[in-house]
């Protein structure tokens, strides 16, 4: 029986001969571990320790493709999506940080003497404004019209505690901190003999932009637990607003419909979230009281502006519609017309122009949230596809390009040169690879 001996070299370097005998191969091992292993070996055996020289190359070209590709990656996909941008706080750099002190007072005396006067307001909802360097003033100072406060009540029943999940949660951040108390501070300060003899000899209180007094500050607030416990606590921080005139309302003042009317204020408080699902808790027990007068409205679902109750159709307890219940109407824009990919189809658009117009004509500001953010030029391509049609609120998390309304990027040139440049370092990394198992390959056979 002739036996062939298996021959390596051990660590000092001299030959050492293996029976196969007595130290048969390993089995077991898939094709691809055996060849990997050789590789292994045969890479780290001290006979071919002068050749090791070729590999830094490879090496060097295989790591300097993955930090491109990774570097590429998250450029475009992360940092750029999700960059903060720190000059949304304009002047109010300097104001106290909300993060230390937890109220935003200052932020509102800076507003009133210096930066108000220069704002203009435009129909942007700062989207989870509570999420910015400034709550709020993020949002004034760009010229915002519409805000949003996700709340949820306290465990002692008195405090709304503002954030988006409920781990997300702390002390300082309330509805009373981060909006009303320095809301208050501004429209007391509006309000006051020295700004406003004019409007109030005509019955108008002002609002929060000095540039445009008359114009109302849209307050959304987004109840994220139970509506039954969290909403009557609501309109209790709201009665300072309520005891100055400062809210918008409807007022009955007769039994006909045309005697019906909605008096806008500063402030307008739009309920949203879990309350919808709730209408009688914002009604109270007391109809007959709520439809003659009340000064809290809802945001209906703008889908389901043509069902009846604006309900789904399986909703056996949706109650009717009564006058000025809702004074938005929202949703999300994949539930109104499905992906946009990559641009609005005739019919998708066709559906948002129907919705638009029945909202208007409901005398109800629409609004589509859940809008793509990325890439830029497709959320620009969006927001002017929204604009066109008439929709009154646009969504926005990049408030600063939404007020300023720099949306003329090209969504057809940007998305090319994103999967060209991710495809050429794609390819370059992986012929990196193929050149690198063939250069090993090659000096096993030598």
């Amino acid at each position: 029986m002739n036996i062939i001996a298996k021959i390596t070299y051990n660590s000092g370097d001299s030959l050492v001969v293996t029976d196969p005998t007595t130290n048969p191969p390993v089995s077991g091992l898939t094709m691809g571990e055996r060849t990997g292993s050789r590789i292994f070996h045969y890479l780290w055996s001290p006979c071919i320790r002068g050749r090791r020289k070729w590999l830094s190359p490879f090496l060097a070209a295989f790591a300097g493709a993955c930090l491109i590709l990774i570097a590429f990656f998250l450029m475009t996909f992360v940092i750029e999506r999700y960059a903060v941008y720190t000059f949304e706080a304009s002047g109010l750099a300097l104001a106290d940080p909300i993060e230390q002190y937890g109220d935003a007072i200052e932020s509102a005396k800076r507003w009133v003497e210096v930066l108000s006067p220069q704002v203009t307001p435009v129909m942007v909802h700062s989207h989870n404004d509570y999420l910015r360097p400034r709550p709020l003033f993020s949002a004034l100072s760009v010229g915002c019209a519409s805000v949003e406060a996700d709340v949820w009540l306290s465990k002692n029943g008195k405090d709304l505690l503002v954030g988006h999940h409920w781990w997300n949660l702390t002390p300082e951040k309330t509805l009373n901190s981060l909006y009303i108390e320095p809301l208050l501070e501004i429209l007391d300060s509006f309000n006051s003999p020295l700004f406003s003899d004019e409007l109030e000899s005509q019955g108008h209180h002002a609002g929060v932009f000095a540039s445009h007094p008359n114009k109302t500050l849209i307050l959304f607030i987004d109840v994220k637990d139970d509506p039954e416990k969290t909403w009557p606590v609501v309109l209790e921080h709201l009665e300072p607003f309520r005891q100055k005139g400062y809210l918008s309302y409807h007022q009955n003042t007769g039994s006909t419909p045309a005697d019906q009317s909605f008096q806008s204020g500063p402030l307008t408080v739009v309920g949203t979230g879990n309350i919808g699902k709730r209408r009688d808790v914002n009604i109270g027990p007391d109809l007959s009281k709520w439809r003659q007068h009340h000064d809290v409205f809802l945001d209906a679902s703008l889908d389901l502006l043509s069902h009846p109750g604006f309900c789904e159709r399986n909703d056996t307890l949706c109650r009717e519609v009564e006058e000025n219940e809702f004074y938005t109407a929202s949703v999300s824009l994949f539930r109104a017309i499905g992906t946009v990919i990559p641009y609005f189809s005739k019919s998708q658009q066709e559906k948002l122009a129907d919705q638009i117009q029945l909202a208007k004509k409901l005398n109800l500001k629409s609004r589509y949230w859940e809008l793509p953010g990325w890439p830029v030029s497709r959320r620009n391509y969006v927001w002017r596809t929204l604009h066109h049609e008439g929709v009154d609120l646009i969504n926005a998390d990049d408030i600063v390009s939404a007020t300023t309304k720099q949306w003329h990027s090209n969504y057809a040139i940007e998305g090319a040169w994103v999967l060209g440049i991710a495809s050429c370092l794609f390819s370059f990394l992986l012929t990196i690879m193929w050149l690198g198992k063939r250069m090993v390959f090659r000096m096993m056979t030598v």
